[in-house]
């Protein structure tokens, strides 16, 4: 059920906590919108919850610290894309799975704030939606990537809901793993040893939780850098 009277207040410590100082403007372009939620208690069991749901009086101090976390990393990732460097495990080799993400850009140092406007409370859910304006160069940049030679790829991962905004990580993570792990397996016969490339977020973020754990699938435009096979001697 939808609950908003207490938007204003919402609204104020939003506007408060999380915005990150306004610059000048560079040529602002694209507007990136997508709704994003935070369960308004901590998770049951935890210590957290005694301590962080309420601090000063405030019953949104947890469900928006949750925001101002987790809304950066998603913007970053459609804004600025992100690289990897990915090993698929193999027994035989005796080689262990790994697999790197990092930033291509800093969101930070483009220079645009991250806004949140109009939140709602449902379902035990703080709700807002997360605003980016891109600037002319990044709006180019994100254009760049709907080029034909880039493929869409889709992935779906889990992570522990107790872990919260590392536990969204975590599951974000696994879901770009498994999109570039299948995508890479139509394309070569054998596993190889080592794919690189870099990827954008092209659409919103589609969070939500299954028996204890965030499930968030994602969509991606990709550019394979590398895929370094075994040596055959």
């Amino acid at each position: 059920m939808e609950r908003r009277l207490p938007v204003i207040l919402i609204s104020c410590v939003l506007s408060v906590i999380i915005q990150i100082p306004a610059v000048a403007d560079i040529g602002q372009n694209e507007l990136i919108r997508f709704a994003l939620w935070a369960p308004l208690e901590a998770y049951p069991g935890t210590e957290e919850a005694a301590h962080i749901l309420t601090p000063d009086g405030n019953p949104f101090l947890y469900p928006i610290s949750r925001l101002k976390a987790v809304a950066p990393f998603f913007v970053e990732g459609m804004v600025c894309g992100w690289t990897f460097s990915y090993t698929p495990s193999d027994t035989t080799r005796n080689v262990a799975e790994y697999f790197e993400v990092k930033p291509l850009y800093n969101l930070n140092d483009l220079g645009q704030p991250v806004t949140y406007t109009e939140p709602w409370i449902q379902d035990e859910r703080l709700y807002c939606w997360v605003e980016y304006r891109c600037s002319s160069r990044t709006s180019a940049w994100r254009n760049l990537w709907h080029s034909p030679e880039y493929q869409k790829i889709s992935g779906k991962g889990q992570g522990l809901l107790i872990d919260g905004f590392d536990g969204i990580k975590t599951a974000a993570t696994e879901a770009l793993k498994q999109a570039v792990r299948e995508y890479v397996r139509k394309l070569v016969k054998n596993k190889p040893q080592e794919i690189t490339g870099e990827v954008v977020i092209c659409r919103e973020p589609r969070i939500g939780i299954v028996s204890g754990r965030y499930v968030v699938d994602l969509d991606f435009f990709l550019n394979v850098s590398k895929i370094i096979q075994y040596s055959v001697y």
